[in-house]
């Protein structure tokens, strides 16, 4: 089944690749002690077809009804602030630069795309109210909501989109490579102020879930802000000015950011969906690396809400709290080991297989990860088009060595270096299994752990992007082609995503069909077999399938997981009860 079926008189798109019903309850049913009621009632929404990412909704506004029910101008408390904390450094808040989870919490809180995803994984209307596909899914035309005001007070136009995506495309950074081939600057069409049409060089049926990646920017106050750049007219396209400033519509403005430290949002008050009651007036989000002062700060009541890597110590403590839980959230997404296929040994199939099959992947979600499910290939069980089939290496040291021993490598003779996030204390444990594995096989391995922001810049080149790099990947918008396209095409950018740096032809020919073939039975069985060509190139090795824990005061609710990473940082879903 597909991703979404379009419904062009009101906008909605239904997501069916992602998890069934019966697959969700399957699911469920196997996180057993961690807590599938908690899971339920983040979600706030019964099982369609889709599960909690699948169905439609049950109004006919344009957003879902846990948006709708209680939205309201003006219904906070007065004063009131969330507290939460992030473990990693804020690198941008550039709507044409960011790709991680930290920053897409900064872009969906200071502004908004076109369309949005909903709990149940449904593409809803957003800044636009509606959208049409025409010649074959080809062309898209998107009709504006009326009377939208960005931080600024300029009203939102058609023209605020088109400059938006030539910046996005021009900057040529984040995610702009998922449109390369697909859209030209000349396909951006302004029909009137209200109305939009992109004419794309093919059919392509990721395109509107990928437009959730869009985040729609004023041209007026980017344009009266340049400094000098390589952009014409356009100077540096404002990116000095959004350093440290928005230029949004979004629930919240800018406040303060300083990336070392954290960053803080007010409500803006004049937002076009109105506030849920009990909303947040301020958000403060502050870095905060040590597990032990997260739990002092949830234990005294100082912090709200925690991150989603903490150790498992901390979280423990917060559930023993009398004031304060633990949420556990089953992902889309996976733990991958990636390995860099173009690097020196890795670069040979054979070493890739005998490291697939020479590591303890049990004792991973056994004992350090016990909270995590077991992989099962490149795609996590919750998909919809997942291959029940795949295959998947098991621990098997002997099969290892004799891979091994047949390409002609004696013990001691390969040396790999592994990077992982240093800021995470079960990154490390798995890295010391890892390395105490692989020496087993005759592997050495040498541990480099890294800032994720060093990560990020390593990865940016297959020379200098380690051989194995312990990388978390959740979908980026709510499409498997976000799953499959940003990690493994040769032409999506080389960012953390793309750290297998993967050239290979028939993997780039199976994407790129998916991606033109409307029909969504053909398209899934195009995905399913892609896992089973990927699985046999050995380019990942699949760790665990993430849950997501975060550690809440019990008084703070709302929280609504999305396919799309980060955009559960959605502040306005949360409110004080």
């Amino acid at each position: 089944m597909s991703e979404h079926d379009a419904a062009p008189e009101n906008g909605r798109i239904q997501i069916r690749e992602l998890l069934s019903a019966g697959s969700r309850r399957e699911f469920l049913g196997a996180l057993g002690a961690i807590g599938a009621a908690g899971i339920a009632g983040c979600s706030g929404q019964s099982d369609g077809d889709g599960g909690s990412y699948g169905g439609s909704t049950d109004t006919e506004s344009g957003e879902s009804g846990s948006e709708s029910a209680s939205a309201s101008s003006s219904s906070s408390a007065s004063g009131s602030t969330l507290t939460a904390n992030i473990s990693q450094r804020l690198g941008t808040i550039d709507p044409a630069k960011g790709t991680d989870y930290v920053q897409a919490m900064a872009l969906v809180n200071l502004y908004d795309p076109l369309v949005f995803p909903d709990s149940e994984g449904a593409i809803q209307p957003n800044l636009a109210t509606d959208w049409s596909a025409s010649d074959g899914g080809s062309t898209y035309t998107f009709t504006l909501r009326e009377g939208v005001s960005f931080h600024s007070g300029n009203t939102v136009t058609a023209e605020d989109v088109k400059f938006t995506v030539e910046r996005f495309m021009d900057i040529n950074q984040g995610y702009a490579s998922l449109l390369t081939g697909v859209l030209d600057k000349q396909g951006i069409v302004v029909e009137d102020e209200r109305t939009v049409t992109f004419d794309l060089n093919q059919s392509f049926s990721p395109f509107v879930p990928i437009m959730v990646l869009v985040f729609i920017m004023d041209k007026e106050l980017i344009m009266n802000n340049l400094a000098d750049g390589e952009y014409g007219e356009r100077g540096d396209y404002g990116q000095e000015f959004i350093n440290d400033n928005d230029a949004g519509t979004g629930a919240y403005e800018l406040e303060a950011f300083t990336r070392g430290s954290g960053i803080t949002f007010s409500k803006f008050e004049d937002y076009f969906k109105g506030f849920p009651e009990g909303s947040f007036d301020t958000i403060d989000v502050r870095i905060i690396t040590e597990n032990s002062t997260v739990q002092s700060l949830m234990n005294s009541g100082e912090l709200d809400m925690t991150g989603q890597y903490q150790n498992q110590q901390t979280y423990n403590a917060i559930s023993q709290m009398s004031g304060a839980r633990v949420e556990k959230i089953p992902t889309f997404g996976l733990l991958y080991n990636k390995i860099n296929t173009q690097r020196s040994p890795t670069d040979d199939p054979a070493v890739r297989e005998a490291m697939a099959w020479g590591f303890d992947y049990e004792q991973v979600v056994n004992e350090i990860r016990p909270n995590m499910q077991r992989a099962q290939g490149p795609l996590p069980p919750t998909w919809g088009v997942h291959n029940e089939d795949v295959m998947q290496p098991s621990y098997d040291p002997e099969r290892a060595r004799r891979v091994l021993e047949e390409a002609g490598y004696s013990e001691g003779e390969l040396t790999i270096q592994n990077t992982f996030t240093s800021s995470y204390d079960f990154q490390e444990r798995i890295a010391l299994l890892f390395q105490e594995n692989m020496a087993e096989i005759g592997i050495n391995v040498e541990l480099n752990p890294q800032t994720w922001g060093t990560i990020t810049e390593l990865a940016t080149s297959p020379e200098d992007t380690p051989h194995t790099n312990q990388v978390f990947y959740v979908p980026t918008y709510p499409s498997a082609d976000s799953m499959f396209y940003n990690q493994f095409h040769s032409e999506a950018a080389s960012t953390w995503m793309s750290m297998e740096h993967l050239e290979n032809d028939q993997v780039d020919a199976m994407i790129d069909e998916a991606r033109q073939t409307p029909d969504p039975a053909a398209r899934a069985e195009i995905y399913r077999e892609l896992q089973n060509v990927l699985a046999d190139l050995y380019c990942d090795m699949h760790l665990y399938h993430t849950v997501k824990t975060i550690g809440f005061q019990n008084d703070v609710e709302g929280l609504t997981l999305r396919p799309a990473q980060g955009f559960e940082y959605t502040f306005r879903d949360l409110h004080r009860a």
